[in-house]
């Protein structure tokens, strides 16, 4: 093959004006010996020999995800999870050695259940890699470890985190009503200089997963609590900020957190979001307690036509 002998101290330099001229054959690698890079190329160059070298040729790059049907892909630490749809489960395999060629990706899971039950919990089967459902995530700097079949987590609201975390004010009395393994609660705490975040889920292996996360990332003002959020609100009594990450059925919990927070951050999952917020209004008209909207956010789509905001309430 004909290739342009180059000094190593002029190699990238060289690289870069045959790609502009578009001689460089793409399809065979470069050699190297102890002295000079030799380039494949389609014509001479001038300024440098011209001379026959052996390139091995290049391996076709791999499929994209793309190509392979797939549109998008959850990543959680190491551990990538997938949606295969039904015409897509003989390609499984094939979906899951692209994924595993990329860094970080150590493990490649599918969901075999959508997120349901009283801990909010989704299935997932083992497809290659390491067989493994714990992981540790990180966001913002902080390490939060998780188990994804024991727990909820949602690895697409960091961003919505921070912007909570950058919402409270010095000295504040939060209560995380939902908190999973603690990715809220932990965020306001390391970006915020609130005074305590009280943590609550129902889930026992959530809560005992956000008291490693509390170790690990040393918060010394978030107090674990396992417990129905209902009941446990009251007994905490008057907060300053209530976050409510419960998009599904947050509104069954509303009540609670009108009576017991002045703040509210409340995220829901729905069509029309001046709809949820007469809803909203209604229920406090109800129970006697006035609530103003004070803002509302379009946090990330979710469906067609459905969307999950979070919703700024003051009582």
């Amino acid at each position: 093959m004909k290739c342009i002998r180059v000094p190593k101290s002029q190699g990238e330099k060289v690289r870069q004006l045959l790609l502009r001229r578009d001689i460089l054959v793409k399809n065979f690698k470069i050699a190297v010996d102890s002295t000079f890079i030799y380039f494949p190329v389609k014509e001479p160059l001038s300024g440098y020999d011209l001379v026959d070298c052996e390139c091995e040729p290049r391996s076709p790059p791999p499929p994209s995800l793309q190509s392979m049907g797939m549109r998008s892909f959850d990543l959680i630490g190491d551990i990538a999870i997938v949606d295969i749809p039904l015409e897509l489960q003989e390609k499984k395999q094939e979906i899951a050695r692209i994924l595993l060629a990329r860094n970080p990706i150590h493990t490649v899971v599918e969901q075999t259940s959508e997120i349901s039950g009283q801990f909010r919990i989704r299935k997932h089967a083992y497809i290659a890699g390491e067989e493994k459902f714990q992981t540790t995530h990180t966001e913002y700097g902080l390490s939060f470890l998780v188990d994804i079949n024991r727990v909820y987590f949602n690895p697409r609201l960091a961003t919505e985190r921070m912007r909570v975390a950058q919402m409270v004010t010095e000295g504040e009395k939060i209560i995380d009503m939902f908190c999973g393994v603690g990715p809220f609660s932990i965020m306001v705490s390391h970006y915020s200089q609130a005074h305590i975040i009280y943590a609550i889920d129902i889930n026992p292996c959530a809560i005992e997963y956000l008291k490693e996360n509390i170790r690990m990332n040393i918060c010394k003002n978030v107090v674990p609590i396992c417990g129905d959020a209902r009941e446990e609100v009251s007994r905490i009594g008057k907060v300053d900020r209530i976050i409510m990450n419960l998009p599904h059925s947050a509104f069954e919990f509303l009540p609670e957190a009108l009576l017991w927070g002045h703040f509210i951050q409340y995220y829901c999952i729905c069509e029309s979001v001046e709809k949820e917020k007469e809803k909203i209004r209604a229920l406090g008209k109800d129970i006697d307690i006035p609530v103003t909207i004070q803002g509302q956010k379009l946090v990330k789509s979710y469906a067609p036509h459905m969307n999950m905001y979070r919703i700024d309430l003051c009582t």
